[in-house]
């Protein structure tokens, strides 16, 4: 995501990372107990990952996850109207890639005089599934992060799950 932020930069496109919690808490790195902490721990990711763009750091109730919709690993495009024109519940590069292209040709279109409407859409997309680094992360944090991973994955493979979301629905 670094290289795309610099990338779309000279488009007038501004790129932020928003740190919101510690998805997959271990031994290593657990649940944040103070600002201190969750300001600390985004400071060694932005060190460790080599992140160049700005970091804000959310308060430990997760007001602005919740507030863009809570979704894991989410990105969100919001335009200098501050409208999101694109909002994803996981990043993927070659997604947010897609929809910047896509906005910013809207965008020209516009400035060339092209009337455009706005409309809502919706799309499922596909990430690559990289597991050995995602593995690589979970041992990272600790072994209860592993552990409790693949017992997830456990109950996701008998499909225990289902039941959980359909009692939600319900």
């Amino acid at each position: 995501m670094e290289a795309m932020a610099e990338a779309y930069a000279p488009h007038d496109v501004s790129s932020i990372f928003v740190y919101v919690r510690e998805a997959h808490p271990g031994e290593h790195y657990p649940h944040h107990q103070s600002i201190e902490d969750k300001l600390d721990r985004a400071r060694e990711f932005q060190r460790i990952f080599d992140c160049r763009r700005p970091i804000l750091v959310d308060d430990l109730c997760g007001a602005a996850h919740r507030a863009f919709g809570g979704l894991p690993n989410m990105t969100c495009i919001i335009n200098q109207a501050h409208t999101i024109t694109f909002r994803s519940d996981w990043t993927d590069a070659p997604t947010v890639r897609f929809a910047l292209d896509y906005l910013l040709d809207a965008q020209e279109r516009r400035r060339q005089g092209e009337k455009l409407a706005p409309f809502y859409a919706e799309l499922m997309g596909f990430r690559s599934r990289d597991e050995a680094a995602f593995d690589r992360a979970l041992e990272r944090n600790g072994p209860r992060a592993v552990s409790e991973m693949q017992a997830a994955r456990e109950l996701w493979a008998r499909g225990e799950h289902l039941s959980a979301v359909q009692r939600k629905r319900g």
